[in-house]
């Protein structure tokens, strides 16, 4: 691999990042938005569908290791 090409994957590999972290942080703030409107039950609705599809965690959105995830990637964005 030239130089170039090496540098040409550098930064095809840094756009996907920078796409991929704009595209979680619109997802988190979508959830939090969809939260805002539903009521309990929809909220306990939801929580019951992720426990059964095995998606379930610390809490039913996942929102702190969204929010940790977001925060690790926009550090390796400075660096």
């Amino acid at each position: 691999m030239t130089a170039e090409q090496a540098a040409m994957r550098q930064a095809l590999r840094q756009n996907l990042q920078r796409e991929l972290l704009h595209e979680l942080q619109l997802a988190h703030r979508m959830i939090f938005n969809a939260l805002a409107v539903m009521t309990p039950e929809q909220k306990s609705e939801w929580a019951a569908r992720n426990i059964l599809s095995g998606n379930d965690s610390e809490g039913t959105t996942r929102a702190h290791e969204r929010e940790a995830v977001i925060a690790r990637a926009m550090e390796a964005q400075r660096v």
